[in-house]
């Protein structure tokens, strides 16, 4: 994980007591209060989240419409070094007292991302969400969410996606003891990569697609190191698949 880094604006915050720590808002704000985390009907938290979705989508730097590829992708690292955090006693309370604006029902969501934050092995708040939706909470710069909210929707971003990497991984495998070829793990690789969100696009190679789509119509059998010839020849000992598709750490 990245520390934070030394440009990140610390967080303003009122006097406290010696009991109760002020909150601030996400964007270093003082909160005018913090609702209790009693329990709140479904409906209104799914409407509470879809707000400050759309206004995150909407207010984030990523948003901007004139950004190139290679400066959008610059911004999406900046905010993963800024929401992977050192996550040290110190640092995690620093930013358990961001509260999400509005400070509603989403508190609940915020109180949750915290607890995740404290351990890592339980649930994550954001599960379920659609890799757009975690993308656009992990990389909220408005202040709509919290930075440990964000980091809680980088991280089910970042396990989804190591979860289906060794999964198609573990397929290519057998493919390629099967027939020599790597064909069809390149396609659901391109598939795949086309499904993502563009913030997450913007991390791979700028030629990631045409490089997968050229393997693909090679069709190469790396028994026999000829493209398109069915069997003959042995499998490779020691052969690196993850290392033929340029994947990015997103870390």
């Amino acid at each position: 994980m990245s520390t934070i880094p030394s440009s990140t604006p610390p967080l303003r915050t009122t006097a406290a007591t010696a009991s109760a720590p002020s909150a601030t808002t996400a964007n270093g704000g003082a909160a005018s209060s913090v609702p209790a985390a009693t329990a709140v009907r479904p409906d209104v938290q799914i409407s509470s989240l879809a707000s400050r979705l759309n206004k995150a989508e909407n207010g984030s730097s990523v948003a901007d419409p004139t950004l190139s590829r290679d400066q959008l992708g610059d911004k999406v690292r900046q905010n993963i070094a800024v929401v992977t955090y050192t996550l040290t006693e110190e640092n995690k309370a620093r930013m358990a007292r961001e509260v999400p604006v509005p400070a509603d029902a989403s508190a609940l969501a915020s109180a949750a991302a915290n607890a995740f934050v404290n351990d890592l092995k339980g649930p994550n708040p954001f599960a379920g969400l659609s890799r757009e939706q975690l993308a656009t909470i992990a990389n909220d710069d408005s202040g709509t969410f919290t930075t440990n909210e964000r980091y809680a929707a980088h991280r089910q971003a970042y396990d989804e996606e190591q979860q289906w990497r060794s999964q198609v991984v573990a397929q290519a495998m057998a493919e390629y003891h099967a027939s020599g070829k790597l064909t069809n793990f390149f396609e659901a690789v391109l598939d795949h990569f086309n499904t993502l969100p563009r913030t997450e696009q913007a991390l791979y190679p700028a030629d990631y697609a045409t490089d997968l789509q050229q393997k693909i119509d090679l069709d190469f059998n790396y028994f026999t190191n000829t493209p398109g010839e069915q069997g003959g020849g042995h499998a490779q000992s020691g052969i690196d698949v993850a290392g033929l598709v340029k994947w990015p750490t997103m870390r």
